[in-house]
């Protein structure tokens, strides 16, 4: 027994002694390994460095080569990385979700050749691809191949460069935004663009807040709240974000009567909600669904009338606010805040950044007295727009006083003017800068219906076109991996997928320049093995 105890006291001591010289020999290892990381200093004087770093700014390139070398230890101090001859490879298997968002994808790296004493290449490589996905995380400028003109997810309505260069100048200076020029006293914001927004519309007053759904609220606050605000059943809409009558009216102080049905409301229905305590009849516009089949809705003069008779105002949410007509454009009419007015409403709340096609605005029209009381309510110094929002309101505004310069001055009306034929040359033209190297992909040229979209327009399209791009017999990338390509190109690309087809529709590719930088970044990136 004292003979067996010597011996497990000489195992475990060459135990350890094998044990110690493992953990001496891996931490050379990783020494040595630690020695090839290129020094801060020396990457920051790389030619690439000095692009980037023109591209991003020295703080941010600096960062970047930071965060990927303290990557690569970590790879080292987890012992993920390992060593064969005749080359050094990095293994992946522990490395998913990386933090920060660092896109860095270990497999990538090629094979490094014995003789290779730094990891300098693929760190620049990675500081690269690192400062590329943070930059995606900032706004910038996208390409809208989804054939919605007024994409909430990219912005709704784009300005026009003559607006956005007259506005350049108002932006980087000082402006008279709350002066009055002739007298040198204290003006107000409004004034610039709402004398010819009345002269367009009719309203004897108009204001503006940050947005419509702003503009409902201070409406039904100012001249509603503690009262009651009778609706149409069939007009208790939600739209995005969770928008709800029912909530606005809550948020508001006024108390929601509904009257009707979800399909038919009869003018019978509101004269019979009215009490002592009524203080509004309210009209919706559905923006984002139609009812069809069975349905009725109250005349509109008649309503107003009803309202009139009994000292209520009509108030009116609108919504898209359309101020042409887009039967022009081949769509189903839509009534106008112009015709709204005519025929009775007291106050018509709409977008700018709809039909408008302004800034992100929610305009207040109508009746002065009421627009009055609206302005000097509390709310509205919360909700009161700033001086990009007054001078792109007053320069869109103006446009319209010039109904030739529409189409030409306002990006929405010339994407709606738009014939299929055009679209479709343009598609073709695509395609066939794109055949020469389609050995891995399948292209074709279709007819579309493009929605005008933004809740503007519910169930009524355009004719469009569309390019078509597959893998061709699983050569090229799937349809996700090409629309995550598109996604990431240098100008992000906003395509859509159908029955694994990538479309890139041409009515929102809004200029000859687009087509251009579609054409070449697709040459290029669409043939790489990986989308990145």
């Amino acid at each position: 027994m004292r003979h067996r105890k010597i011996m497990d006291k000489g195992d475990r001591k060459l135990h350890a002694s094998k044990a110690h010289k493992e953990e001496e020999s891996f931490l050379n290892r990783r020494k040595e390994l630690f020695r090839r990381l290129p020094k801060i200093d020396r990457l920051m004087g790389r030619e690439l460095t000095k692009e980037l770093t023109e591209q991003y700014g020295y703080r941010a390139v600096l960062e970047a080569a930071r965060k990927v070398e303290e990557q690569l230890r970590d790879a080292m101090r987890q012992q993920i990385l390992v060593e064969e001859k005749p080359a050094v490879f990095l293994d992946t298997s522990g490395l998913s979700g990386q933090k920060d968002g660092l896109p860095v994808k270990l497999s990538d790296l090629k094979a490094l050749p014995e003789t290779t004493l730094d990891y300098t290449e693929y760190v620049l490589q990675e500081m690269k691809r690192l400062l590329a996905h943070r930059s995606q995380r900032q706004m910038q400028r996208v390409i809208n191949a989804t054939g919605v003109i007024l994409h909430t997810n990219l912005g709704r309505a784009p300005l026009g460069d003559r607006l956005v260069s007259e506005l350049v100048p108002l932006m980087t200076g000082y402006t008279n935004l709350e002066l009055n020029l002739e007298d040198g006293k204290r003006g107000s914001r409004y004034d610039h663009f709402a004398e010819n927004l009345c002269k367009l519309t009719g309203a004897e007053a108009a204001i503006a807040v940050n947005n419509n759904a702003a503009a409902v609220l201070l409406m039904l606050t100012a001249l509603a709240s503690g009262g009651e605000t009778v609706v149409s059943r069939g007009e208790l809409v939600e739209i995005g974000g969770k928008f709800r009558i029912p909530d606005v009216c809550s948020q508001s102080g006024t108390m929601l009567v509904e009257v009707g049905t979800t399909n038919r409301t009869y003018l019978e229905d509101y004269e019979n909600a009215v009490t002592e305590n009524t203080a509004a009849f309210l009209k919706v516009h559905t923006s984002n669904y139609q009812i069809t089949g069975f349905t009725h809705e109250a005349e509109f003069v008649e309503l107003a009338e009803a309202a009139h008779n009994r000292g209520i105002p009509l108030l009116v949410d609108f919504g898209s606010g359309s101020l042409v007509d887009i039967a022009f454009y081949g769509i189903e009419p839509e009534k106008t805040v112009q015709e709204l007015l005519k025929k009775g409403a007291d106050i018509v709340s709409f977008s700018g950044d709809k039909l408008l096609g302004g800034p992100q605005a929610g305009i207040l029209a109508g009746r002065k007295d009421l627009i009055e009381k609206i302005s000097r309510h509390p709310l509205m110094r919360a909700l009161r727009i700033d001086k990009f929002t007054a001078a792109a309101l007053d320069k869109t505004v103006s446009i319209y006083l010039d109904e030739g310069q529409l189409e030409k001055e306002i990006p929405v009306y010339d994407m709606m003017s738009r014939s299929a034929e055009e679209l479709k040359r343009n598609a073709l033209w695509l395609m066939g800068e794109l055949l020469a190297d389609a050995s891995e992909y399948e292209f074709a040229v279709t007819s579309t219906r493009n929605p005008v979209g933004g809740g503007t327009t519910p169930g009524k399209t355009l004719p469009g076109a569309a390019l078509q791009i597959r893998s061709l017999n699983g050569r090229g990338f799937s349809a996700q991996e090409i629309s995550d390509c598109l996604r990431k190109m240098d100008t992000p690309v906003i395509g859509h997928i159908v029955d694994d087809w990538v479309y890139l529709e041409m009515r929102t590719i809004r200029t000859g320049e687009e087509l251009e930088i579609l054409r070449k970044e697709l040459k290029y990136d669409l043939y790489k093995k990986n989308p990145q």
